[in-house]
């Protein structure tokens, strides 16, 4: 529990740290996302719903006809593929006239632009072939149909930038979807129908050749039936017969050769086929007038009046050879007719005969195939005509039930959904900067992330204390590092002590468990000022000091001391003058010590010595002779020194310390900092030299605190 508490705690400072950023993100996405919604052209959607119906529809036999729900469901699902069918669409892009719409046409893209506007290339320019397949894939593109579940309904939605456009288009593409429906089943029963013929024709073909036959088998039988019956009536039918029949065959070709003749105003054929007197004297004349006409100046008064007469003349041909033709006509039919009863009395005086049986078996044979072939072809002429009615009789198998209508707002861009979206993707994006700012980029959040830094080296931590509050005796505190003698059951006076403990641990891997061989000099760095070092310095000199070890803290950081300043006090040329002066210096150093008045620890306050003086002073002689003095009379050593990332000068002092406090600011100080700065004085100290991190300034509630420590605490 208290492990996912501390981890929801790092998440939330990590927001509360990073939030300018997170929220500059948040923006800028958000911001991007308006622009590209406001470029966004308008999509707007319209639905059409058909119903589709699987049942059979005659309406010559009105009957219900069932069938599975299996095959059913493959009907609708064929009509859904059938309904976006490449067919269908070119009859909407057609009967919409869409290839002159702009919106599906060919667009530019960015290179196509700024080439025609460089005029880098010419535009690109399109054959009628290809601007209507480009029309075709647009259209394909802004359509859809799907089936509603299982049920026999679909939808028919298409997108365009206009209301009223999408809807013609769903409206048109369903349209076009159920005529082309309506039009396949009617080719489909005309494709039967054809069929159907054909074989009406062939079977009639048949019937013929089966009458013809029996017909020429009485007539040659007639002779001998006659001579053997002794029947003269059946002989002269027969003559009779034959002559009607010789004499329609020769009216019949009369009458072809003269309508062919009429037909390619070949007047002397007619006039010769039909050999009457009236249609040979208006071709003679027509041949006179023909002749006369040569023989005059084209366009006198003499060859438009010949003309006149020549037009009257033919006319006048024209209406005589026609009425005779009809007279012809009216013969052969009436030749036809007694021919046929003729036919009909000689087959019934001779089936009454007296037959032999060869005779009347081939007779019965002829008969039962012309009987046959007759039935046949009236069954197959009745379903032919029943074929012709059904093909158009047909009905739609589906229907609109809902036409579409222009929507009142755009499908796209969803501008809530969108702007949605853009606002979660910001956040998380957002959070992932922040979350990478300081476990990667940033700052140091917590000691588990610098000790995975540091490596094996001691970790500890001081809090961030802002209200310093009164001390004991009801005098406010001016600084922190007074809260170490003003409330020494403080948070942050707790926090230094744990320090002190980190110090002591890393001097026994040191020295081993005896520490009162000589005194031990602990060192006080970090990689860039204002990242608390002074401060934990001091802090820790005290702590030492109360603890009832002699404690000496020397402020080595000449360039910038700031010693004096967390102890109220001015800065003293006393440390300056002691490194500058010329001469062996003494072991005594009391005259630059002073007392701290809090917690008895000895103080070795500095000024500003600018240049390069600063570093040649630190690592002189006389401050290595400083530091021997100090250690020779105090138990602990603590030196202040300036930054490793700005100065070398704390390199000089690294080879001179049992341990190294490397302070490192909360949130502050980068993660490549504290490497560079580790790996610095991992090769400036002394072999068996130790590090101690400190992470600075990190932030605890106040309520984790009481829940964890209770009442242990006591706070100002």
């Amino acid at each position: 529990m208290h492990e996912q508490e501390f981890g929801l705690r790092n998440i939330l400072g990590t927001i509360r740290r990073q939030l300018g950023l997170i929220l500059a993100i948040l923006i800028l996405v958000l911001g991007v996302s308006a622009l590209l919604i406001i470029s966004l052209t308008p999509m707007y959607r319209a639905t059409t719903l058909v119903l589709v119906d699987p049942s059979e529809k005659n309406l010559l036999n009105p009957t219900n006809s069932s069938s599975s729900s299996a095959s059913d469901n493959a009907r609708v699902e064929s009509e859904v593929s059938i309904a976006k069918s490449e067919k269908t669409v070119e009859l909407v892009l057609d009967a919409l006239r869409l290839t002159d719409d702009p919106s599906f046409q060919p667009q530019p893209g960015l290179r196509e632009r700024v080439a025609t506007l460089l005029r880098i290339a010419p535009p690109e320019t399109y054959t009628a072939e290809e601007l209507r397949q480009v029309a075709i894939g647009k259209l394909q593109d802004a359509i859809t149909v799907e089936r509603q579940g299982t049920t026999y309904l679909i939808t028919i939605s298409a997108y365009a930038n206009a209301p009223a456009k999408a809807a013609n288009i769903a409206n048109m593409m369903a349209e076009k979807y159920i005529q082309s429906q309506l039009q396949s089943k009617i080719n489909g029963v005309l494709s039967g129908r054809n069929v159907m013929e054909q074989r009406v024709t062939e079977t009639r073909t048949g019937l013929v050749a089966a009458e013809r036959s029996f017909n020429d088998f009485i007539i040659s039988s007639a002779r001998t039936i006659a001579e053997q019956s002794g029947r003269t009536d059946i002989d002269q039918m027969r003559i009779e017969l034959e002559k009607i029949v010789s004499d329609r065959e020769a009216a019949s070709t009369t009458l072809a050769l003269a309508e062919t003749g009429l037909s390619q105003s070949n007047w002397a054929q007619v006039a010769d086929t039909l050999n009457t007197q009236t249609l040979r004297d208006l071709q003679q004349r027509e041949r006179q007038i023909q002749e006369e006409l040569a023989g005059v100046v084209d366009g006198s008064e003499q060859a438009d009046a010949l003309r006149v007469e020549l037009v009257g003349v033919l006319d006048n041909f024209r209406t005589q050879a026609n009425a005779q033709l009809e007279q012809l006509r009216q013969e052969i039919a009436a030749n036809r007719a007694v021919e046929t009863d003729l036919q009909l009395q000689l087959r019934s005086n001779i089936l009454t005969s007296n037959l032999p049986p060869e005779v009347l078996a081939t007779m019965y044979e002829l008969q039962q195939n012309a009987e046959i072939a007759r039935t046949q072809y009236q069954q197959m002429l009745v379903r032919l005509r029943d074929i012709e009615a059904q093909a158009y009789l047909q009905l739609a198998d589906s229907r609109i039930v809902s036409e579409a209508t222009p929507p009142s707002g755009a499908a796209f861009p969803n501008t809530r959904f969108l702007a949605m979206v853009a606002g979660i993707l910001g956040l998380m994006l957002g959070l992932a900067a922040a979350f990478l700012r300081e476990q990667f980029i940033g700052g140091i959040v917590s000691t588990d992330q610098l000790e995975g830094i540091v490596g094996p080296t001691l970790v500890t931590s001081l809090p961030n204390q802002k209200r310093l509050g009164r001390s004991q005796d009801g005098k406010p505190v001016k600084s922190l590092t007074e809260l170490i003698a003003a409330q020494p059951y403080s948070r942050f006076a707790e926090a230094v002590r744990r320090l002190m403990i980190s110090t002591d641990q890393a001097l026994r891997r040191v020295r081993g468990d005896d520490l009162s061989d000589a005194a031990s000099i602990i060192m006080v760095t970090s990689a860039n000022a204002g990242e608390g070092k002074t401060t934990a310095a001091v802090s820790l000199a005290r702590s030492y000091a109360i603890s009832g070890q002699s404690t000496i803290l020397i402020d080595a950081d000449l360039r910038r001391p700031a010693v004096h300043k967390e102890l109220g006090l001015e800065p003293s040329d006393a440390l300056a003058d002691y490194l500058a002066s010329a001469g062996t210096p003494g072991d005594d150093i009391a005259p630059l010590m002073l007392t701290d008045g809090l917690s008895k620890a000895k103080f070795i306050i500095g000024s500003n010595i600018r240049g390069a003086a600063a570093g040649q002073v630190v690592s002189g002689e006389r401050f290595a002779k400083l530091l021997n003095s100090a250690s020779r009379l105090f138990d602990v050593v603590i030196v202040d020194t300036p930054p490793v990332g700005a100065l070398v000068d704390a390199l000089y002092l690294a080879q001179h310390v049992d341990v190294i406090v490397n302070v490192v600011r909360f949130g502050i100080t980068s993660q490549k900092e504290v490497r560079a700065t580790l790996r610095e004085l991992v090769e400036a100290k002394q072999d068996n030299a130790e590090v101690v991190a400190l992470l600075n300034a990190e932030p605890q509630s106040q309520a984790e605190t009481r829940r964890r420590f209770g009442s242990y605490y006591v706070q100002a």
